[in-house]
């Protein structure tokens, strides 16, 4: 095989100044995001990361089960696991670790941005403005609100930790491009290292691979010094771990019944889903309103609306074909664009939703790590822009600096009001609603909430709206869903005395899903209450047939 060529200059790092930029950057994104310590857990899996989670049962059994509905992440297993074995269920503990590990990232992006852009520092960029780029980038992508879902979200540790990982293996192997030969081993195995790590994380770091080929396209031109062939033959084993975990995940979602099969959710329409997704994702970049935790996914039973979807799908494959070939016309798909736009949506592929794994359109935690590279591209930009600044006055440099601290303080402003949104589950579920009205998941947590907090008749409302509502699940899990919510509300009745409308809410509940046993026990209960032994006894002689008869959900019951 070949040996590769060294590169054209030695990279021995980022300078002292990079990495007081990156720690600044990181401080700057701790601060602005310091509130999320005074939030608390959600209603929504933060009980299957967190109130469920001890080390000891972790360390068993982190590699060898499936973890919260399916998921195999043994690395956020553990960190989670230690946080409960520390901070018990006390929530600012379980969000300190989250903040670390968002404001660590942000001063790695700073560094990352450094190192993408060093080379060109002869050919445009020079020392200050590549400072003030790998600044930028870290602000436009740290303090951005479309981070916040998974810094304010304690169950998405997995995505915290996957980009930490991502972005360390990335650095290391800008560096094992650019070293001498007796280094280079030891940088490619911390590349590894990082992607295995990454990977352990959440699978969704299965991209990093096609992200090494694309850097070594541009900007690091590694095909002028090396063959082909060299390339992509150090790029094997990572291939082999990304498949290993693609069907490791795709087997654990579909052993938990998470996903939808082809006949509920038709290709075209995933297409034109996930077509929707990508430049959802763009236009928030640019214009973050109505962030919300739950979006939707549309569904179409009629012939007529799966129809217009397919002319929908059609529409959007001709406008993209029609943009993708103006700007390459006009020659602004130039190399910098072309690469972060392909390294976006490598990234952002595997959660696009073909493979489609629960009820919802797109969410934006999934723009957390896609995001990088839209953020690298604009501090590109803003350090070119700061390079002609520079040299032509010290109004127009003020200014610059002045429209940087303007866009910094307007990210830090939407950032902590997001963060307010996720300050318990009814203000995150009240906000989904007022930008997704009768969104069936968002009012059945609601109403969860409510009941726990006691306002029974809240609760009673929140689950008759989610009943008049539009399950998106497929036809038998709508059905399971429709079930639950149903137990809910019977069990809700009962709380203010409603025992006939409660008993008929349960009835309705076995006669969509007869096997649960606690269904049945919740009956009998109603039974005893009503003065009917001999249909309470018919319900517990069921319930013991078909399993173990849990608790009632309150002690009030």
């Amino acid at each position: 095989m070949a040996q590769e060529s060294p590169a054209p200059t030695q990279d021995s790092g980022p300078s002292p100044a990079v990495y007081l930029a990156a720690a600044a950057v990181a401080l700057l994104v701790c601060l602005v995001f310091l509130p999320v310590l005074g939030n608390g857990f959600v209603n929504w899996d933060d009980s299957l990361y967190v109130d469920r989670t001890s080390l000891g049962q972790a360390l068993a059994t982190a590699f060898t089960h499936l973890h919260a509905s399916g998921n195999w992440h043994p690395l956020s297993t553990l960190s989670h696991a230690v946080d409960h074995a520390v901070f018990g269920t006390w929530p600012a503990g379980h969000h300190l670790t989250s903040l670390i590990l968002h404001g660590s990232s942000s001063g790695l992006v700073v560094l990352l941005a450094a190192a993408l852009l060093g080379p060109r520092a002869g050919k445009g960029l020079g020392r200050r403005g590549l400072l003030a780029a790998a600044v930028a980038t870290g602000i436009g992508w740290g303090l951005h609100p479309l981070r916040v879902e998974p810094v304010a979200w304690v169950s998405e540790r997995k995505e915290l930790l996957c980009t930490l990982f991502f972005l360390l293996g990335i650095l290391a192997y800008l560096r094992h491009a650019a070293a001498a030969s007796g280094a280079r081993q030891r940088w490619y195995l911390a590349t590894l290292a990082g992607f295995v790590l990454a990977l352990l994380a959440k699978p969704m770091a299965v991209s990093f691979p096609v992200v090494l080929l694309v850097l070594d396209v541009y900007p690091l031109g590694r095909l002028q010094r090396t063959s082909l062939g060299r390339v992509l033959a150090e790029k094997i084993p990572f291939l082999l771990l990304a498949a290993t975990s693609s069907i490791v995940a795709f087997h654990a979602q579909h052993a938990a019944g998470a996903m939808r099969p082809l006949a509920d959710v038709p290709l075209y329409l995933r297409l034109s889903v996930a077509l929707q997704a990508t430049v959802a994702y763009l236009g928030k970049t640019l214009w973050p309103t109505e962030l919300r935790a739950f979006y939707s996914y549309p569904e179409f039973s009629t012939a007529a609306a799966r129809h217009a979807v397919k002319v929908l799908l059609a529409f959007r494959l001709v406008a993209l074909a029609s943009v993708l070939g103006l700007g390459w016309g006009l020659k602004l798909l130039r190399r910098p664009w072309l690469a972060a736009l392909v390294a976006y949506l490598a990234m952002l592929l595997p959660v696009l939703g073909l493979v489609q794994v629960g009820p919802q359109a797109m969410a934006e935690r999934y723009a957390y790590l896609p995001g990088i590279a839209l953020a690298v591209l604009a501090g590109a930009a803003f350090g070119a822009l700061w390079q002609r600044t520079e040299a032509s006055s010290r109004f127009h440099l003020a200014s610059l600096l002045a429209l940087l601290v303007l866009v910094t303080a307007s990210l830090a402003w939407l950032a902590r009001k997001q963060i307010a949104v996720w300050h318990d589950s009814g203000s995150l579920w009240t906000q989904v609603l007022a930008c997704e009205p009768g969104n069936v998941e968002a009012y059945n947590n609601r109403a969860d909430f409510f009941y726990r907090r006691g306002d029974y008749g809240q609760a009673i409302d929140d689950y008759s709206a989610a009943l008049d509502g539009r399950m998106a699940y497929a036809a038998a899990h709508a059905g399971k869903r429709r079930a639950a919510i149903l137990n809910d509300r019977a069990v809700t009745f009962v709380q203010v005395g409603k025992l006939d409308a409660a008993l008929a809410d349960e009835s309705a509940a076995i006669a969509l899903q007869p096997g649960r046993p606690d269904y049945y026990g919740n009956r009998a209960r109603m039974y005893q209450h009503l003065g009917r032994p001999d249909e309470a006894n018919r319900d517990w002689q069921r319930a013991r047939e078909l399993g173990e008869v849990s608790a009632p959900r309150s002690a009030g019951y």
